[in-house]
């Protein structure tokens, strides 16, 4: 993968780039707050970061749905938040892209 990268004021937007056909495996914003809000009727799977349970939620894009969606949030800091997207169309893709987001070097925090 590759990371393309814009920085706007208060906010880091980052796209891990496939290196293989150059698709968008996730992307990801680290700012002080995020827009996403979880629900928890969208709960979907579950995975460890930093020894902490972390949950992954659906998502829906409009005029794609075959498409499988997932969300998370990671809290980096007492002012920093972690808006993981990533869509896959099957579920081996999806299960992959989750692992690699959970193998990123997030530093661990404690609230």
């Amino acid at each position: 993968m590759r990371w393309e990268v814009l920085r706007v004021p208060n906010t880091l937007l980052c796209r891990a780039i496939l290196t293989e056909g150059g698709g968008e495996a996730f992307a990801l914003t680290i700012s002080p707050e995020s827009p996403f809000k979880p629900r928890r009727g969208d709960r979907a799977e579950t995975g460890t970061l930093n020894g902490r349970e972390l949950q992954w939620y659906r998502g829906e894009v409009p005029n794609d749905k075959n498409g499988l969606i997932r969300e998370t949030l990671i809290q980096v800091g007492e002012e920093q938040v972690v808006h993981v997207f990533l869509r896959a169309t099957d579920p081996e893709t999806l299960a992959k892209r989750q692992q690699a987001v959970l193998s990123l070097p997030f530093p661990a925090y404690e609230d």
